[in-house]
């Protein structure tokens, strides 16, 4: 009896306890259900709320390079120090802490911290790397802030600057090759993931991944060269208080471009403390924007169009001593009158009414389809911005405007790019192949070696004809002033007019003075076009008297510093 009432009692309390287990079982069970299914996803971006972190990064932006893996351009961090000073800061302290830092340019004033504003800049383009101690002591004081941020740098400041170009505050290609592969040497931007500490402070994650950076450009251009380029041209237009300078060289056998400069130029890590009304005018890259008369250093054109067409070199024309009509309302000129001279001989001295005479003797179809063989008047497509195509016109208008065509010959009433007329004399160097001009090597490690051949435009027999040609003008004829002993060379000269806009005619005072030159002449490595705006004193206006001394000065230099061109010269002596 007593053991029926014990066991009633504990079984009663057995079952009590049985359900209070079973329904805190029931109540976790039902717990875990709503946590882990019905509310696990804002749980679940409450915890990471509080133990991760994200933030939108960009990847390094790429660097540039020259053909020799000089750098050109690249990326540094900088910072911005600030401060709120409309909220309690102390004066002292902060101030205290920048007199502490030694050999710091950076000082301040109390009464500069007066100044009551929500973002007041202490000091800004401090490169990180430089100022670390600063940096790390200005985390002792909560008021100050530092905003970081990618910065471009220039080793060669204003060398190629034109080419190159730079990057606006935004850090954004504008001009040459910032801004033409602005998107390929851009970073992409990518979600970066960090943990939290027991502090609040952000950690790098495991699962973080960076953004990939941009890709590396290595140029054609070798930057030794560019110098010496650079160096003369700006030379050149100071002495002659000229308008503006610029030149390009090229290898006639690839299409490399190895220098091209255009003076004025600037300095590409200074570019905000240009005027701003005048900034056009140190940035424009004239060798591939400007297009301009180029004169006689056209008139290889017309040549290798009679060349080609079998012209009779032995025939002597007759060049009305200085001063021929013909056909035209107006008369065509010598600077100096000749009698009769041989096909070469018109060549060597220039002659303007030579040169129309062979003209006339081709056909004007036959000389504008060696105009357009040659490239002019169409953009070569370099990987630059603003390149201009040049102007000449259709065949249509010089059907009811010969003496525009006849003009052509002489290099006048026609507009060309001195990129154009260095690919133009690069296949007379090469043996009559119209390249395509490539200022890009490689990108990363992906290489652009081979040339791109657009057309054979020449005969082989056509190009032996004008290297030779060429050379005689620099021994014999206008282009006496670049002859160097060291090296054989081959050149034109050019003088062309100046057409002046506002007063609808060709300015009286104002000349291009140009020269272009293949060296060395009897096995081409380099092709070089310079021309130089309006020199102020007229007599200097001369092809030969202006451009051809600076090429010499150039090519005298390339020859000290290319071993290649000293072993030439010393095989041959």
């Amino acid at each position: 009896m007593n053991n029926n009432r014990l066991y009633g009692k504990y079984k009663k309390r057995l079952n009590i306890f049985s359900t209070i287990i079973f329904s805190l079982t029931l109540f976790l069970v039902f717990n875990f259900f709503i946590v882990q299914v019905l509310f696990s996803k804002s749980y679940k971006d409450e915890i990471l709320n509080r133990t991760k972190s994200y933030q939108i990064k960009k990847g390094k932006r790429g660097s540039i390079f020259d053909r020799n893996n000089e750098v050109l351009a690249s990326s540094t961090e900088k910072c911005r120090l600030w401060i709120n000073s409309n909220s309690n800061i102390n004066k002292n302290e902060i101030i205290d802490l920048f007199s502490s830092i030694p050999n710091s340019k950076i000082s301040l004033k109390e009464n500069f911290l007066n100044q009551k504003k929500n973002y007041l800049t202490l000091a800004e383009d401090l490169v990180v790397y430089d100022n670390q101690d600063l940096i790390e002591k200005i985390k002792s004081i909560k008021s100050i802030r530092c905003d970081y941020y990618s910065h471009r740098l220039y080793p060669y400041n204003e060398l190629a600057a034109q080419v190159i170009g730079f990057t606006n505050k935004d850090n954004q290609g504008v001009y040459g090759i910032e801004g033409y592969f602005d998107k390929i040497l851009n970073g992409l931007e990518s979600k970066v993931e960090y943990n939290k500490n027991s502090r609040g402070r952000r950690v790098s994650s495991k699962n973080s991944l960076l953004p990939n950076n941009g890709s590396n450009i290595f140029l054609t251009i070798d930057i030794n060269i560019q110098d010496i380029l650079q160096h003369e041209l700006k030379e050149v237009f100071l002495e002659n208080q000229a308008k503006s300078a610029n030149g390009i060289i090229i290898d006639p056998y690839n299409g490399e471009i190895i220098a091209m400069a255009s003076i004025p130029d600037f300095n590409l890590n200074n570019y905000r403390k240009l005027p701003s009304d005048s900034s056009e005018h140190y940035y424009k890259n004239r060798v591939i924007s400007s297009q301009y008369e180029p004169g006689s250093t056209f008139k290889i054109v017309c040549f290798s169009a009679a060349f080609d067409n079998n012209s009779n070199q032995n025939h002597k024309y007759f060049c009305e001593n200085g001063n021929y009509i013909g056909r035209y309302q107006q008369p065509f000129r010598d600077h100096d009158p000749y009698d009769s001279l041989t096909f070469s001989d018109i060549f060597t001295y220039s002659s303007n009414i030579g040169t129309i005479k062979i003209f006339e003797s081709l056909g004007k179809n036959l000389f504008y389809e060696k105009i357009q063989d040659f490239g002019f008047g169409i953009k070569s497509n370099i990987s630059l911005r603003d390149e201009k195509s040049g102007d000449i016109k259709n065949i249509n208008y010089y059907n009811y405007n010969l003496r525009d065509l006849a003009s052509a010959s002489i290099g006048q009433a026609i507009e060309v790019t001195n990129l154009q007329m260095a690919l133009a004399y690069s296949s007379i160097a090469n043996g009559g192949y119209l390249l395509k001009p490539k200022i890009i090597k490689k990108i990363d490690n992906n290489n652009f070696d081979q040339p791109v051949v657009i057309r054979k435009n020449l005969k082989t027999e056509t190009s032996k004809f004008l290297l030779s040609n060429l050379s005689k003008v620099v021994t014999e004829g206008t282009g006496k002033k670049a002859y160097i002993n060291e090296i054989e060379i081959g050149g034109k000269t050019g003088t062309a007019e100046i057409w002046n806009k506002d007063e609808n005619q060709y300015s009286k005072k104002d000349y291009y003075s140009s020269f272009a030159t293949i060296f060395p002449i009897n096995n081409p490595k380099y092709v070089m076009v310079i021309t130089i705006e309006a020199p102020k004193e007229y007599n200097k206006r001369w092809g030969g008297e202006t451009a051809a001394p600076c090429a010499k000065n150039i090519i005298k230099n390339i020859l000290l510093y290319d071993k290649e061109l000293r072993i030439k010269k010393n095989e041959k002596a």
